[in-house]
């Protein structure tokens, strides 16, 4: 319930983002929140590429991820770690790309995106919400809400692993 209304939260500031800093977006996929996740997705099918150098591509030294309102990761060594973790345990993870919605104001970059991942041949499917904040060029902190879909959504979501 908690984890519900935390992602109802998060996507009702996406929206309440006036739609002229939406208008003044780059095209879409060209941010560096699409073209971090793009590189993510193809380091996932390569054992030994999420390491802190990799990362530092993307983020700056000192980035942090927080997931469902908790700071889970400070800095690149432990972003590295923790893909690793799940990269070791989880058969398959992707981040759809593009995002279902996504705009920049200012030096924030908002989304609303699909997670799909497949574990012991199982899918399963989130839907997330959240931001990021740049600082230099690079991502400086990452704050996503996620919510599960269960099945019977999965299956009506586009993007959505089924089988």
């Amino acid at each position: 319930m908690i984890r519900r209304l935390a992602a109802r939260t998060a996507l009702a500031a996406v929206i309440a983002v006036p739609l002229a800093a939406q208008a003044a977006t780059a095209p879409a996929g060209s941010d560096e929140v699409s073209q971090m996740f793009k590189w993510w997705n193809g380091a996932f099918k390569v054992k030994g590429s999420f390491t802190p150098d990799a990362f530092r591509q993307y983020f700056t030294d000192d980035a942090t991820l927080t997931l469902d309102g908790r700071v889970a990761i400070r800095g690149v060594g432990e972003w590295a770690e923790h893909f690793q973790k799940i990269q070791a345990n989880v058969d398959e993870v992707e981040i759809v790309l593009p995002f279902m919605e996504e705009f920049q104001s200012g030096n924030k970059i908002y989304t609303y995106h699909i997670i799909r991942a497949r574990d012991h041949g199982k899918p399963s499917c989130e839907i997330a919400a959240g931001h990021a904040i740049l600082r230099g060029g690079k991502i400086a902190s990452l704050a996503l809400v996620r919510t599960d879909l269960t099945p019977e959504q999965a299956d009506k979501m586009p993007g959505c692993w089924h089988s």
